[in-house]
């Protein structure tokens, strides 16, 4: 990797692969994209054809925040507002930060904003690879790589490239407290569930995490009392009459809801139980330790996707540090895991209902594959312990 001639195969590398995702035509039905629907569709964005993606809901808020008008309308609505047929009878139930983040290309034109932000989360994604220990080279490599994987097409048209941007730098940044701080901060303004990220910190008593996180919330609320200050009540009513609504729905692909959907009671017993077990093994494995590593920072970015009460296929893209941890570090089982995880969504109906119970599964099998890394390490070290304590081993 610090051979200049392999950096410039990997640059190389990038730009043939973001030509050929610009090749490729967008899907003839919008409403039923198919699985290959999502790179067809990145490519749309990037090349400025504005098709209907998620990204309407932010980017009409935004310039209602700061323009005048319902932040929050029926979405049907808001697509109409840019010059797209697209049949969406419900209120977004994204936070009011979400729209800040959107500013800056709420002021362009509908096709050109859309295509600036798919290029900028493309960016995102990129830059989370260098944040998780990627050469810069490798991480532009990785980056349209990425958006080949539908969880990751889809979030070119969302604010899940920024979630997964926070999640990584607050990793890579994991000896500055305030710095981390920050990092998961700028995550959670996309869902708010990414502040779970600030729990390994508290556990291990480095409290001015909890400064770098408040100056970043500190600065959003200001900018929205600033801009719109009704909106933050607006959005409470949306978010308790709506939020239960597309909650459940049952193309919902949030594990808990997704589990209860389709297996019942004793899914969801079962999904809580893996949650449970995780991050019980997490904050145990803190007290032991005294450190954060790597294995604990991805099973809270993990959680924050588990616990998301509403999820589509583009939640999945958070899920990547864990992804290439275990892919890493893993042995055939917590490998075999995330293999299928990273493969049921290239075999699924992205919002459809077959999918979401898929979807869901492919959750609960990267957080297995973490229960698994981490036990399969105790076990080696256990083994490794009890076999210098035999007689006639040579102990250092």
């Amino acid at each position: 990797m610090h051979d200049p001639r392999v950096r410039g195969v990997l640059i190389g590398v990038a730009i043939l692969e973001l030509a050929l995702v610009l090749t490729l035509p967008a899907p003839p039905n919008p409403d039923k994209p198919g699985v290959t629907g999502g790179i067809r569709t990145a490519a749309a964005q990037l090349r400025g054809e504005g098709p209907p993606v998620d990204l309407v809901q932010d980017y009409y808020g935004a310039r209602a925040i700061s323009r005048g008008g319902d932040p929050y309308p029926i979405l049907t609505g808001a697509y109409e507002s840019v010059g797209l047929d697209w049949h969406a009878n419900h209120r977004s139930t994204h936070p009011p930060t979400a729209f800040l983040l959107v500013l800056p290309v709420a002021r362009l034109p509908w096709e050109i904003a859309a295509a600036f932000w798919a290029a900028l989360m493309l960016a995102a994604i990129g830059i989370a690879w260098w944040a998780l220990g990627a050469r810069p080279a490798l991480a532009a490599a990785l980056a349209p790589l990425t958006i080949v994987w539908p969880p990751g097409a889809w979030s070119l048209g969302q604010l899940t490239p920024i979630w997964l941007l926070g999640v990584a730098l607050a990793w890579r940044l994991r000896d500055r407290a305030d710095a981390a701080g920050a990092a998961i901060g700028l995550a959670s303004l996309t869902k708010l569930v990414p502040a779970l990220s600030l729990v390994p910190f508290l556990v291990l008593g480095r409290w001015r995490v909890l400064r770098g996180f408040a100056l970043i919330w500190a600065a959003a609320l200001l900018d929205l009392v600033a801009l719109r200050p009704s909106v933050l009540g607006r959005y409470l009513s949306v978010a308790t009459s709506v939020g239960d609504e597309q909650a459940g729905r049952a193309e919902n692909a949030a594990l808990l809801q997704a589990f209860w959907h389709h297996l019942g009671a004793a899914g969801v017993v079962a999904a809580v139980a893996l949650v449970a077990a995780v991050l019980a093994t997490s904050i145990a494995r803190l007290r032991s330790r005294r450190e954060l590593d790597e294995w604990t920072s991805c099973t809270w970015s993990w959680a924050s996707v588990a616990l998301l009460p509403i999820a589509w296929i583009y939640s999945l893209l958070p899920l990547v540090p864990a992804l290439s941890l275990s892919l890493r570090r893993g042995g055939i089982v917590s490998r075999a895991l995330v293999l299928f995880a990273i493969a049921v969504p290239l075999f699924v109906d992205p919002f459809g209902l077959p999918g979401a119970i898929r979807l869901a599964l492919a959750t609960a099998c990267v957080g297995l594959s973490l229960l698994v890394l981490a036990y399969a390490r105790r076990a080696a070290t256990s083994r490794g312990s009890r076999a210098a304590l035999r007689p006639g081993s040579t102990r250092r």
